[in-house]
């Protein structure tokens, strides 16, 4: 008979923790033979679990909660180094670095960026839209672009109001001297309906007014939006189409909260998209939302994109990275356009040199720039790789390796992650080679010996059992053989 995928899963299981515990056992027994040659132990001997290092029982038996065989944690003398001013310290043979695959790394100074990965959807670029709207009462004659998606250049005819009104203007125009004031008063509210200087002097000149006005686009863009039909009738303020040039997108990303110190402007930002995935178009960072969205606790950010050959499509779903320098100071490195000017009300421009915005002719503001540049080395931060950092949620530790085969904890005080490093601020220092393969198992051993681990800053005490704190006075009894039953 087969065993079933649950009883396979029990079975892979057992045997996984099998092979670890006996793995741990032969570190221990590699351990307790170096060190009882240089230091041997005292006092009554402490048998612990390999798997589970809070039990802990006066005699030799098996494990109460995996039934593994216990194996002695001498107790009563804890190792120390005395090189480094009696700091704990294990100490493993070869052999027992070799069964437990340790590996070391150095601590180095290097360049870090800080990757953000963030999801995002491309948008129209707002400040590129354009309405049309009927600035006087009609009806549509005729119909230039009568489907959307349609691409149009500015002065463009996009349709053709006849209006009775216009007929009346024009009659005033017709009716009073040339140079007269009421003229000029014509001449400009003809022009608020759309009418042409041109147009206007062809009317003066021929005598005959013009029934019929023809709406320009005023842009290079697509048509988006068409709310009218052949023939049918408008009022002045009626939107017509609605127009966007699609020259430049934005895309909006999604950032979580704690993601947001690392996101500044001026910062590139890389976009990858299912249509295209072998490509990659690049943007600045030029907005920040001042609100996060409290379902998903995420900021928007904005990320301007050149879109000449208008392959990226409003509505399409992004995948972005944002790479923020980091500086030796934990500061992030400057983004490029320090020193530059942009516009208050426009902060996707980006200019040399100060003058006026192109978009709202306003006065340009210098980006502030930094009192002190950071030097070259500034850029190297101390890293330690990510591996050989364990972190309990409350604290970080990694192994040192003071001389081979020995090995102290140390308590890090370390940055956001970068990559596969993270920066070091406290704890290690240059040169330090760390443990950065196997550092679970030299862990669980400094548990065994009741030293100073990732889980118990200061060390087990003899006989603690696992009460979360509470003093234990008594070790971990066995259990009992259960009663036959009747």
């Amino acid at each position: 008979m087969n065993p079933t995928p649950s009883r396979k899963k029990t079975f892979l299981r057992v045997g996984v923790a099998v092979v670890a515990g006996a793995a741990l056992a032969l570190i221990a027994a590699q351990f307790r033979s170096s060190s009882d040659t240089a230091a041997p132990a005292t006092g009554t001997n402490v048998w612990t679990c390999s798997m589970h290092p809070q039990v802990r029982l006066p005699k030799p038996g098996k494990c109460p909660i995996c039934s593994m065989p216990l194996v002695p944690a001498a107790m009563s003398k804890k190792s120390t180094d005395t090189a480094t001013g009696g700091e704990p310290m294990l100490e493993l043979s070869d052999h027992a670095r070799a069964m437990a695959s340790v590996e070391t790394a150095p601590v180095e100074r290097r360049k870090l960026s800080r990757e953000i990965r963030a999801v995002g959807k491309v948008q129209y670029n707002e400040s590129a839209l354009s309405t049309i709207t009927a600035r006087v009462d009609g009806y549509i004659e005729r119909l230039f672009i009568d489907y959307t998606g349609v691409e149009v250049k500015a002065g463009d005819h996009l349709v053709e109001i006849y209006s009775p009104e216009l007929l009346v203007a024009q009659g005033e125009l017709l009716m009073n001297p040339p140079r007269s004031d009421i003229i000029e008063l014509v001449r400009k509210k003809l022009r608020r309906w759309e009418l042409t200087d041109e147009q206007i002097d062809e009317v003066l000149r021929t005598r005959k007014p013009q029934d019929r006005v023809t709406l320009s686009s005023p842009i290079n863009g697509t048509v988006t939006e068409k709310m009218v039909v052949q023939k049918s009738a408008v009022k002045a303020g009626d939107v017509l189409y609605k127009l966007a040039n699609l020259d430049s997108v934005w895309v909006y990303l999604d950032i979580y909260e704690y993601e947001l110190a690392s996101v500044r402007y001026g910062q590139t930002a890389e976009i990858t998209t299912e249509a295209y995935p072998s490509e990659t178009f690049t943007g600045r960072v030029w907005f920040i939302n001042a609100v996060l969205t409290d379902e998903s606790r995420t900021v928007k950010v904005l990320v301007n994109i050149a879109n000449k050959d208008r392959r990226l499509k409003p509505g399409m779903f992004v995948s972005a990275t944002i790479r923020a320098g980091l500086l030796a100071n934990g500061q992030l490195a400057l983004t490029g356009v320090e020193g530059k000017w942009t516009c208050l009300m426009h902060p996707q421009v980006l200019e040399a040199k100060d003058g006026p915005c192109p978009v709202c002719k306003m006065a340009l503001t210098q980006i502030p720039l930094v009192t002190t540049a950071p030097k070259p080395e500034d850029e190297l931060v101390l890293a330690v790789p990510a591996t050989a950092v364990l972190d309990s949620g409350i604290r970080k530790i990694a192994y040192v390796e003071s001389a081979p085969g020995k090995y102290l904890p140390a308590t890090l005080k370390l940055g956001s992650r970068a990559g596969d490093f993270y920066p070091v601020f406290d704890g290690l220092k240059e040169g330090d080679r760390v443990a950065m393969r196997g550092n679970f198992l030299l862990d669980s051993q400094f548990q065994i010996s009741g030293l100073p681990s990732l889980f118990y800053e200061h060390g087990q005490a003899p006989g603690a059992g696992h009460k979360h704190g509470a003093a234990a006075d008594k070790p971990t009894p066995e259990p009992k053989p259960a009663e036959p039953k009747p």
